[in-house]
């Protein structure tokens, strides 16, 4: 929830923003960079900031190609 409020703040002040979940191949190094403490997971990083254009159209696979529900 905190992502999505952090989000909608930025659209409100016409700031684009991008969620990027993080592969564990790469948590080292970036601990590393920052000087993360090792006691911290790293999950995703919200890139933002100015809108230089909108964003372009996506296409998609068909839901039920993409996911199953098992009953």
């Amino acid at each position: 929830m905190h992502q999505y409020v952090i989000w909608t703040a930025l659209a409100s002040l016409d700031i684009g923003a991008n969620l990027q979940h993080y592969n564990p191949v790469i948590d080292q190094r970036v601990a590393d960079a920052w000087d993360i403490a090792e006691d911290w997971e790293l999950n995703a990083q919200m890139v933002f900031g100015a809108i230089e254009q909108p964003a372009g159209d996506k296409a998609f696979q068909p839901i039920d190609e993409r996911m199953k529900v098992f009953g």
